[in-house]
């Protein structure tokens, strides 16, 4: 028969695991969502770009919420919670989680690269269009105003 202290671990292992599982599910989502971010990004569908940041900020806040959530369940009993992580299942899906993450990450990196190549294109393009606006005023067929030298005309 289980002790008090093995049915308590086995209790904390099992909500341990369904809230991993739960944040596992969350991570796999995060992980789909900068992938379609960088694919509006490298493939410049701009009108859909608003929308998904703001559900990327959305997933920010849940990520801080998953980080509370596990942090109260280690302040209930940190000894028991320490015993608890060490169960094969929760490594397991712990490990899983860290490699979503990375690999979110890893996105989030090429995301920003992209970014990066493309705000230096825009401002490049705006700078050409600034220039190619003043030629454009030069060679119009306005006659320019007469100018004055010195006083005279």
């Amino acid at each position: 028969m289980l002790s008090t202290g093995d049915n308590a671990i086995s209790r904390l292992e099992q909500e341990l695991l369904s809230v991993l599982k739960k944040e596992y599910g969350f991570y796999q989502s995060l992980f789909i969502l900068l992938d379609k971010q960088r694919d509006l990004i490298k493939y410049d569908r701009d009108q859909n770009l608003l929308d998904l940041y703001s559900e990327i900020e959305r997933c920010q806040r849940r990520i801080r919420e998953s980080e509370a959530t596990v942090t109260v369940l280690k302040e209930k009993n940190p000894k028991l919670f320490r015993l608890a992580a060490i169960h094969p299942e929760v490594k397991k899906m712990v490990n899983s989680i860290t490699t979503l993450v990375k690999k979110s990450m890893a996105l989030v990196e090429d995301n920003r690269e992209y970014i990066t190549q493309r705000h230096e294109r825009i401002r490049e393009e705006i700078g050409e269009l600034k220039n190619s606006t003043k030629i454009m005023r030069y060679l119009s067929d306005t006659p320019s105003s007469p100018q004055f030298i010195n006083g005279k005309s």
